[in-house]
């Protein structure tokens, strides 16, 4: 199921699944793993929340979809100060130095009426063509051994390639209007439909449009394979 803009749009019913279609067993593995785990993109929007994540945080993935994952975590670290906010470092090094894995850490996270809980947190980078696209994966546990989620991720971030085809299928060049570059532009800066709406004086359901035969031209899937490709290409 295609995600829906969460600016202007309730998020999608069936929300524990995938909020991008990457057609990566990745994504369907955390969807279904028993771990708490959810994933976020590039501009740190939540694509995917699964139940155990529902469960353990007291969250459905209905109310956090398209949000940023530090307003809606809000974690401190152990000595109560705020460690979730915007520009968040271990998110930097998690995309940016895959030399230097991020090390299991604990965070306090708000849980509902049970007040404040500590849990064990991991971050992989799913890689992408360009490190500032990758998408992350979030692991949380209230235990401390290491869970079988966590090592096929930590395995699949050593792979420093993309997980989906960087070529149109008919492998011919890609001829965007100046119209599309500059909405694909606003992708890049992590801008919702609503905003780059608003930035072009154009409506919702033009920006719309536009992505669509972007994603027809360029022949991906989703918002995060078009902008993967157009940095390939330098298309932007």
């Amino acid at each position: 199921m295609p995600v829906r803009d969460q600016s202007s749009e309730s998020a999608p019913r069936n929300s524990s699944r995938p909020a991008l279609a990457y057609g990566s067993e990745t994504f369907d593995r955390i969807a279904r793993s028993n771990e708490a785990a959810f994933a976020t993109d590039p501009g740190d929007k939540i694509i995917l929340w699964n139940k155990r994540c529902e469960a353990l945080l007291d969250r459905t993935a209905r109310s956090v979809l398209g949000k940023r994952c530090y307003e809606v975590i809000g974690g401190l670290d152990i000595y109560g100060n705020i460690y979730c906010h915007r520009s968040c470092p271990v998110a930097f090094q998690a995309r940016e130095r895959p030399a230097k894995p991020v090390h299991r850490f604990s965070l306090s996270i708000e849980v509902g009426e049970r007040g404040l809980k500590k849990f064990d947190y991991s971050l992989f980078a799913i890689p992408s063509y360009h490190p500032a696209l990758s998408t992350l994966v979030h692991v949380l546990r209230e235990r401390k051994t290491e869970s079988k989620l966590e090592r096929q991720l930590a395995s699949e971030a050593e792979v420093r390639e993309p997980l989906w085809p960087m070529i149109t299928s008919a492998n011919h060049s890609v001829d965007l209007t100046d119209r599309e570059t500059e909405i694909l532009r606003c992708l890049a800066r992590g801008m919702a439909t609503a905003a780059i709406g608003k930035k072009l004086s154009i409506s919702n359901a033009t920006v719309r449009n536009h992505v669509q035969h972007i994603l027809e031209k360029l022949d991906v899937h989703n918002k995060l394979g078009a902008l993967v490709f157009a940095y390939q290409h330098k298309l932007i």
